[in-house]
């Protein structure tokens, strides 16, 4: 039998061990009987007890709990619990997915409805979840707006102007004597005869080239991209330079998402604007992991869980609406 030790032992990489799919299902079942009994003092004994039978249990436990903070459902710890306290006083009780499924909807409400009125008054074009569409400008100029995005034109006798207020963008642009620009937040693409995509989020910005040549300039900097070349630029200035097939670039407009050395937490963001709901990363040290691969949009749940099991995260997906990485 494994001993306790190799339990609680480091894996190769440093990091503890996370705990297995089973355990976390576990734990979340006591989560989810305490939110419907949280004075029930018998039920909280049996928790302590599985806690203290092995340290993986502990270790589950906390991953849920800090799943359950960071929406602001988790009952009070019960080692804190009084040995024999007074009787508790009647407090109104809600049942345990039915406030889950609350929560859940109030972030939906916060991060997807607000923005998105935001975006209506300010974009001429824009995509709901999990859509992208095709257009033309007024310039010739193809484009192809990514699920969840926003832009918005401005075009001029002197110039061409685009401006990606949120998500994912890729221009053909059409040959004219006017520049074209593309505007997001503080950085700004001239395009220089060529196709290119663009992202913006709230991570910061990216332009990959399939062809032609792309001048970015970003705060004081300016970098010339050509076919295969991808800049990924942080809020804080920082730039990372890529070469990738040109071929993979924009590889969402068929269903696939090519990526390279993006962090959890930016690619989470990312699939929430292909499915409903929110993506909850309760681990700040995975967030923080950086993937490399290609996954398949039209299964939200099997991509999430192919960017994270390889760095020992586990995908609950708590209600239609919510999914936490643990």
């Amino acid at each position: 039998m494994e001993t306790s030790e190799k339990r609680t032992s480091a894996r190769e990489d440093g990091m503890p061990p996370r705990p297995d799919a089973a355990l976390l299902r576990r734990a979340t079942d006591w989560m989810l009987r305490l939110e419907a009994d949280p004075d029930n003092r018998a039920l909280r004994r049996e928790l302590d007890a599985w806690l203290d039978a092995d340290d993986e249990h502990r270790g589950a436990w906390r991953r849920v709990r800090g799943a359950w903070e960071l929406i602001g459902e988790a009952p009070s710890e019960p080692d804190l619990w009084p040995a024999d306290p007074s009787p508790p006083v009647a407090a109104r009780r809600y049942p345990p997915m039915a406030r889950l499924v609350g929560s859940a909807l109030a972030a939906c409400l916060l991060l997807a409805v607000l923005p998105a009125a935001w975006r209506y008054w300010q974009a001429d074009y824009r995509t709901p979840v999990g859509d992208t569409l095709a257009l033309t400008l007024s310039d010739g100029s193809q484009v192809v707006l990514g699920a969840d995005s926003a832009l918005a034109t401005d075009f001029s006798d002197d110039r061409r102007r685009v401006r990606l207020l949120e998500g994912e963008a890729f221009f053909e642009v059409a040959a004219d004597r006017r520049p074209f620009l593309v505007q997001a937040g503080d950085m700004q693409a001239r395009d220089i005869g060529t196709a290119f995509n663009v992202r913006a989020d709230d991570q910061g910005y990216a332009v990959a080239v399939s062809d032609g040549e792309v001048a970015v300039r970003y705060r004081e900097d300016e970098h010339r991209l050509l076919a295969g070349d991808q800049l990924a630029l942080t809020r804080d200035g920082a730039a990372r330079r890529y070469r990738l097939p040109p071929d993979r670039v924009a590889t969402w407009r068929q269903g696939r998402l090519f990526v390279q050395d993006r962090t959890l937490a930016d690619l989470a963001a990312t699939l929430e604007r292909y499915a409903p709901g929110y993506i909850l990363i309760a681990d700040g040290d995975l967030a923080a992991r950086r993937v490399t691969g290609s996954y398949d949009l039209t299964d939200i749940d099997a991509a999430l869980g192919a960017m994270v099991q390889p760095h020992g995260g586990r995908v609950l997906r708590i209600t239609p609406l919510l999914r936490i990485v643990l």
